[in-house]
């Protein structure tokens, strides 16, 4: 058993940028450039206005001598650019279109006239990365909503990225759409979510994700994937940067409402269904809204998505026949017409063929009972011999006699089903389990314009998660992994920033994140003493460690009881404390900043809660021969 509790602590050292561009936030963008008069001489002390066009908000700076200006902390968007100049026309610039991490470069060239007359410049030319060397894609709202997803997992659109491939094979995130980048591990990746911290830290990632918190696509403004040379604040991996912002509200009233429908009765038939089509049923369903509570100063954004799946799971194992449950009788693996060859005490062929303690010829298949083996027979060159449990007329039948089966193995045994599906093999059995999963989620985000100087926003999200993965048997005996049973995985993310303007060249931005994961995973019966019921002794029974223990046997029959390292109970908090000042000074932008994580998780996994057994055929082999004989159903038929 193994219960843990870890606390880290991480500190982001002193980041300090001398660069002609300031480094925007790490979910925001800038822009910058340089005004100019008509004859190329660069412009000092003009204003310049940078307005939000979807929430009326303005950035005002002004050029430094060198005719250079910087408006950052910018939100993702759409902007105009107004520069005045006493002796200038008013020159107006834009839409400008900002994305997450981006620094867009706008020079403006003044032309002489008065102030009182504007020349405006629309369209927009294609903009190159010329402010930085960092590698990146950005997937904006229109690739999101427009590309098709297979569940609807933003972390999908990745593989758009360059150096970017689907997490390795065997990968715990592979099955949800984990990614590598560059050649790092899948786990090596760093996710933010509004700037925030969003990685999941569990020990043994029990929530089969690298994330917490997972938006609904819809929810999503855009992303941004980099891959190489980005910022020193971000910190964490080697991996790649998954860098995404939740869609706030604007001037305008916007939202959507969704249904995404999967049905079997529009699928191919799957040629395991030898007996019908087996059910599936997903939908995915819910609505955004974003809009003014104020306009040009509060803002509010939500969504709600839902997500159902019921699908059978046809699942195929061996099972003991109803021969050797009912009456004992494994006469089907004996081979009369092959006797077992003696060994000698070294396990050499000695040309013999071995003998029972009877001084019966014995044969490859054959079951023994070990408890009455002799070690002093002269007849078996090793001087071992064993005595069958079943012969007839000194030929081995093979057949237990009756009230030879240890009772609690008959008990067990009888709760075998039957094979049904012989076309896969005497021993087949074919079940349809049904799994079903339940999940629910939500974000809601407020952004509000306090003054000229102080900009805030806040947003809390939701994620819930149920899910049910049946087991090859439906009733007190399981047989389930460590994957099968019950899981629940409960998210919860905040995250909340101020942006504070001392003056035009002097930007503070507080940041703080709260992330929280409870991930459980309990077996089928967790909740039930079967041992008891069973009348199998010795298992402990506490709360969640109920059912059997793990049982396996060595020729491939199906095992019984519940899987080890179950339940496993895994919880995770993070907090997250962030600063970054940005002071534009001559032709230098320079930007000072710190980040606190401070993180705790807990692992609650108990190796073999209930005990666990195997069961080989060693002690039902034939001890003048082994390796001829003996079989594990025999063997825990025998309760050894």
């Amino acid at each position: 058993m193994e219960f843990r509790r870890i606390t880290r602590i991480a500190f982001v050292a002193l980041l300090v940028s001398f660069t002609v561009t300031a480094w925007a936030q790490k979910d925001a963008g800038a822009i910058v450039g340089v005004v100019r008069d008509e004859s190329g001489a660069v412009v000092g002390s003009a204003k310049v206005t940078v307005t939000d066009v979807d929430r009326g908000t303005q950035v005002v700076v002004s050029t430094s001598d060198a005719g250079e200006y910087v408006a950052s902390p910018l939100r993702i968007g759409h902007y105009t650019v107004t520069v005045e100049r006493q002796g200038f026309k008013k020159e107006l610039a834009g839409p400008i279109e900002v994305n997450i991490q981006d620094r867009v470069a706008v020079d403006v060239k003044l032309q002489a006239g008065a102030v009182t007359e504007t020349v405006t410049v629309t369209g927009q030319a294609t903009q190159l990365e010329t402010e930085t060397s960092e590698l990146g894609q950005v997937v904006d709202q229109r690739r999101i909503n427009a590309l098709p997803l297979n569940g609807r997992n933003y972390a999908q659109l990745a593989l758009l990225g360059a150096g970017i491939a689907p997490a390795e094979p065997g990968s715990r995130v592979e099955t949800t759409c984990g990614f590598s980048a560059n050649g790092a591990r899948s786990l090596q990746n760093n996710f933010q979510l509004d700037g925030i911290d969003n990685n999941a830290n569990l020990g043994d990632v029990l929530n089969g994700s690298a994330y917490v918190i997972q938006p609904s696509v819809d929810a999503i403004a855009e992303f941004k994937v980099q891959t190489n040379s980005y910022s020193a604040e971000f910190g964490r991996g080697n991996g790649a940067i998954m860098n995404a912002v939740i869609k706030s509200g604007s001037n305008q009233f916007h939202g959507d409402v969704f249904e995404f429908i999967r049905n079997e009765k529009f699928d191919a038939i799957n040629p395991f269904d030898i007996f019908g089509q087996q059910p599936y049923k997903q939908n995915q369903f819910g609505f955004t809204l974003g809009g003014p509570i104020v306009k040009n100063k509060t803002f509010f954004f939500g969504d709600y998505e839902g997500e159902r799946i019921r699908q059978g799971l046809p699942q195929l194992v061996s099972v003991p026949t109803q021969a050797e449950i009912l009456n004992g009788d494994f006469s089907s693996i004996l081979q009369l017409n092959n006797p077992a060859p003696a060994l000698d005490s070294n396990g050499n062929p000695t040309g013999q063929n071995a003998l029972d303690c009877s001084g019966n010829l014995t044969y490859v298949g054959e079951i023994f009972d070990s408890r009455q083996a002799q070690t002093n027979y002269a007849g078996n060159p090793s001087g071992l011999c064993g005595v069958p449990i079943g012969i007839s007329g000194g030929v081995p039948t093979n057949i237990f006699p009756p009230g030879n089966f240890d009772p609690l193995a008959a008990r067990l045994a009888a709760l075998f089903p039957a094979p049904n599906a012989p076309q896969f093999g005497d021993n087949a059995f074919l079940s349809d389990p049904k799994r079903n999963e339940t999940d629910n989620k939500f974000d809601v985000r407020i952004d509000q314009t306090i003054s000229q100087k102080d900009n805030f926003f806040v947003r809390f999200s939701y994620g819930d998660s149920n899910e049910f993965l049946p087991s090859p048997f439906n009733n007190v005996l399981d047989g389930g992994s460590f994957q099968d049973g019950y899981s629940q995985n409960s998210a919860r993310g905040l995250a909340a920033s101020e942006i504070h303007t001392f003056r035009s060249n002097l930007v503070n931005e507080f940041r703080f994140g709260f992330n929280h994961l409870n991930s459980h995973r309990f077996n089928l019966n967790y909740n039930t003493d079967v041992s008891k019921q069973l009348g199998f002794p010795g298992v402990p029974f506490g709360p969640d460690i109920g059912g059997l223990p793990s049982i396996s046997f060595s020729d491939g029959t199906q095992a019984i009881g519940s899987s080890g390292y179950l339940p496993s109970i895994e919880r995770q908090n993070s907090y997250v404390f962030g600063d970054n000042l940005s002071w534009v000074r001559g032709r230098h932008a320079i930007k000072f900043g710190g980040e606190l994580r401070f993180e705790q998780f807990t692992i609650y996994q108990p190796a073999a809660p209930r005990g666990s057994m195997s069961f080989g055929s060693d002690f039902t082999d034939n001890p003048a021969s082994p390796g001829s004989g003996g079989e594990s159903i025999a063997t825990f038929f025998l309760g050894i």
